[in-house]
């Protein structure tokens, strides 16, 4: 699993290098022809896959100006649902041969769909009507770990391409976010180490606690979700996340002595308000609940008054940071789960792909 995690700089790499041009346009997104005026993007998925497209949505919806829709495969193919021709309907899977995704897909019949997989001679992507590769590479272990980053990137440069296609950002906007792109994977390379080091503290602090809650606001709450099933899948330990300001109505009440918190309240696209409204909210926590509380933020300073302990992670811009704080959670559940003794390749009763329902 540390070997896959640092191996994310490169795959990043491949990744861009297949749809960036030397002008900065992004190419070779082959999405289906839907109307201008689509109506909706549905993306269904399953565990890191699904954590993985809400963290996306956040950007794509301010880019391309089209509401996305996220939810978990298993649950979209046996249930009703509304969705017509003007939609588009992506799936993402790492193996692309997920059980519940193939059932959704076959599911939403005609409706122009897109595959996002690690796997391009997969029955998803033989399924669809076109789809992309995220250029991650073998993964070691079960846990996914960099082909989740690659497929939030993969995304980003979906949300580009329709961005470019719908005309809803400018040539220069769209040629600026690609630059901060492009220097994503030298940042993560550039700052592995230093998060490994300030992740130490804090798995050793939170190892042995049969519980945690895991809060965060925007993409920070799509992180929750997804440190909250690394530390499952990994550690094995009851690890739940929550929206920060959902987390006030009714569920602060099971915070204790034996119910940490941990809250992640970095920079994330998008956030310039939420941000203060999370440092608020986790100051109210402490004070109200009084359990220990990890936070994973910027300056340690700002948590003096709230954090038992703290993880600080350079603030490198509403772009750039979200990939950091990825590296930081990928680091931290790993290290808990390695001063715990657990096998972070072959986790208990996991395999790489859902092959049933």
């Amino acid at each position: 699993m540390l070997e896959d995690i640092h191996q994310t700089p490169e795959a990043l790499k491949n990744l861009l290098n297949s749809h960036i041009d030397e002008t900065n346009r992004v190419f070779g997104i082959n999405l289906p022809a839907i109307p201008s005026d689509t109506d909706n993007i549905y993306i269904i998925a399953s565990g890191s896959s699904r954590n993985a497209a809400l963290m996306a949505k956040y950007f794509i919806e301010k880019i391309a100006k089209i509401p996305i829709i996220v939810d978990y495969s298993g649950e979209f193919a046996h249930r009703g649902f509304i969705i017509n021709k003007k939609d588009l309907f992506i799936t993402i899977s790492q193996s692309g041969e997920t059980a519940d995704v193939i059932s959704a897909i076959k599911r939403a019949g005609k409706v122009a769909s897109f595959a996002i997989t690690n796997n391009p001679d997969s029955q998803i992507n033989k399924l669809s009507r076109s789809g992309m590769f995220v250029h991650a590479g073998k993964e070691a272990a079960i846990p996914a770990t960099k082909s989740y980053t690659c497929q939030i990137m993969s995304l980003y440069l979906l949300g580009l391409s329709l961005a470019q296609s719908r005309n809803s950002l400018s040539g220069k906007q769209i040629s600026s976010i690609v630059e901060t792109l492009k220097r994503v994977p030298d940042v993560i390379a550039a700052n592995m180490q230093l998060l490994h080091e300030q992740t130490v503290e804090c798995a050793k602090k939170l190892k042995d606690y049969n519980n945690l809650l895991i809060i965060g606001r925007g993409q920070n709450y799509a992180l929750a979700e997804e440190c909250s099933l690394k530390i499952q899948e990994t550690s094995y330990i009851n690890a739940f996340g929550y929206p920060t300001g959902e987390f006030m109505h009714g569920h602060l009440a099971v915070c204790d002595e034996n119910n940490p918190v941990l809250s992640i309240i970095t920079r994330a696209f998008d956030n310039s308000e939420s941000y203060e409204l999370a440092l608020n909210n986790t100051r109210e926590i402490k004070q109200k609940r009084n359990p220990f509380m990890a936070a994973i933020g910027h300056n340690s300073a700002h948590g003096k008054d709230f954090a038992d302990v703290f993880v600080e992670v350079p603030e490198m811009g509403e772009i750039t940071t979200p990939f950091l704080t990825m590296i930081a959670i990928q680091l931290l559940t790993y290290q808990m789960a390695a001063l715990l003794g657990r096998d972070t390749l072959h986790p208990r009763g996991l395999t790489k792909t859902v092959l049933s329902e």
